[in-house]
Order: structure tokens, then sequence, then C-alpha cells
């Protein structure tokens, strides 16, 4: 393998990942970002109110200043995903799904997590139908309609509050007694509004309807189940670690399938590191800002490293 195409290939374009090209390109390390979206899953977030920077804003829009930062410094975008690595530093190939094949000498995995799916056996029968996994995407279709939404943690609770501007009306539904996963503000929003109502200690069944979906079964805790009439329901019961490139360079993943990385965000990988939320680090906030650290890191880590080598 000869001719090294780049010194770095960032592997996922979502906050960590653009971040770190922030920083390679002010390092004048020869580089490429690899994603099919710029941003990432923070596209899908219709209010972002934690960012330093930002009092209040959607996540297409932040997503599209923290992409245009990266380009204006000279960036190179790659819309097709990898979906293989081989080799070793400092002669990594990467695969691409449009089967291209760059060469490198390090990689930066910034491939975030994947979104959970039900498990049910008829779950993809509705996908598109009345079920979703975005509340920003699907969302508009459920105008004036009865819709749900299952989860118990931040997304859930951003998710019926973006769906109670538009549906007639939003039920919740989560296990435990509260939501405790979700933050107090955005429990205290929902409280303020009157189409959204609780169906705590239950869980999903059973999807029912024909063509389309038109309710659900509930379970609860003392194993009684009940039926409820809606026209859609959102899936937000959290995401899984990609870390499946990692796996093809036998990484070392911890127990709950997250990359296991040092403070300089190195993978047990050489030429290798991680960062945003498939990582091990961060005490395991995920939050758009803790990715940005660790991309802005990792870049530190690879700068140093490229240098040293």
């Amino acid at each position: 393998m000869e001719g090294q195409n780049y010194d770095l290939l960032i592997i996922g374009a979502g906050p960590a990942g653009l971040t770190a090209s922030i920083y390679a390109s002010r390092y004048k390390i020869k580089h490429a970002v690899l994603g099919s979206l710029p941003g990432g899953t923070i596209t899908e977030a219709h209010k972002i109110c934690n960012f330093p920077s930002e009092a209040n804003i959607n996540g297409w829009d932040l997503a599209q200043k923290i992409e245009s930062n990266a380009r204006q410094l000279g960036a190179e975008f790659m819309t097709s995903e990898a979906v293989a690595i081989s080799g070793q530093y400092p002669n990594f190939a990467v695969e691409l799904a449009s089967g291209q094949v760059l060469l490198t000498k390090s990689i930066l995995l910034a491939t975030g997590t994947k979104r959970r799916h039900l498990g049910l056996d008829n779950e993809q029968q509705y996908l598109g139908k009345g079920l979703a996994y975005c509340a920003t995407c699907d969302g508009p279709f459920f105008k004036d309609k009865l819709v749900g939404v299952l989860g118990g943690g931040n997304s859930a609770a951003t998710a019926a509050l973006y769906l109670a501007d538009i549906a007639r009306q939003v039920y919740w539904f989560y296990l435990g007694d509260r939501p405790e996963a979700a933050e107090p503000s955005w429990l205290e929003e929902i409280d303020k509004r009157a189409n959204i109502k609780h169906y705590p200690n239950v869980k999903v069944n059973q999807l029912l309807g024909d063509n389309h979906l038109t309710g659900v079964e509930l379970i609860n805790s003392d194993h009684q189940t009940s039926q409820l009439n809606i026209d859609g329901l959102f899936i937000e019961i959290g995401s899984d670690p990609a870390t499946g490139l990692l796996q093809q360079l036998n990484g070392q993943i911890n127990d709950r399938g997250y990359a296991i990385v040092d403070a300089g965000q190195a993978t047990t990988v050489a030429g290798v590191w991680a960062a945003g939320d498939a990582t091990s680090n961060s005490n395991g906030l995920r939050q758009i800002i803790t990715a940005c650290s660790e991309g802005a890191i990792a870049a530190d880590s690879i700068f140093r490293f490229l240098k040293k080598n």
C-alpha cells in the first residue's frame, strides 16, 4: 500500500467530527470528513438550550453553523459512509459505501450512536405509516392528530413538547412513576402543556392497525394490558454506540459497547482515535458540548502523534 491520500480521515460528521475537522484544519493536517449528513443526529433536535453560545437554537441551525466554520477553514467533505477499515498505522484503508477506497495514516471515529428500535415483529411494517423515530422530521404530518411518545429521557421530553404544538393530543409513555432521565427544566415545560398526558409505568406491547398504525397495546408493571387509539407513535428509547468499525480493527469496547479511549481520546488501536457519543469518556454525559470537546482533544492528540512520528 503506497502513497497515502490523507494524514487523517474523520469518520462521522456530527459535532465531534466537525469540531475535530476545525482543529485539524488549523493544525494543517490533510484530512477529510466522511458522513451522510453534516451535523448528524443533532439536526433532528427542535430546540437546544444548553449550548454556551446559543440561548435557544434548533439542531439544524446549530449544525449548519458548525459545518460552515469547518468548510471555511478548508475541510473536505464526502457524503459516502465508511463501511470497512483494514490495515494498521500508518497504512489504513477505508472502504466507502460507494466502493471507493481511501488511504490514510490515522483515523478518528466520530460515529455517534444509532437509535434503538422496539424489537417488535411488525415494527418495520408501520415505519413511515404512523411509526417514526424523529419528531422534527415527521411531526408535521400529524397536525391535529393523536400521537404517542415512548421513552423517559430528554429526547422523549423534547419530542413531546415539539409535538404538543402540532398534534391535538400527546400521550407520553414511560417506565417508572416519573421520567427520571429527563431534565427538570423540560418536565416543568411539559407540566404547563394541557395536551400532554402522562402514561407512567407502561411499555408498548403491540402495534395495532392494518395498513397504517391505528393504536397500541400497552402493558403496565402489573402485567395488565390496555389499548389506546393513536394516529402516530414516536420512539425515543435511547440509542446504542456505533462502534462496529472499531471492532473490525479489534479495538476494545466496554460492556455497554462504547469505545474505550484514554484521556487523549486514543483507542486501543495504534493510529485510531474516537470522539463523541460512542466513547467511554466525558462521564457518560453525551451532550453536544462534550462531543465538541472530545473532537478537539482528539485532533490535538492526533496532531502531536503525527508530528512525533
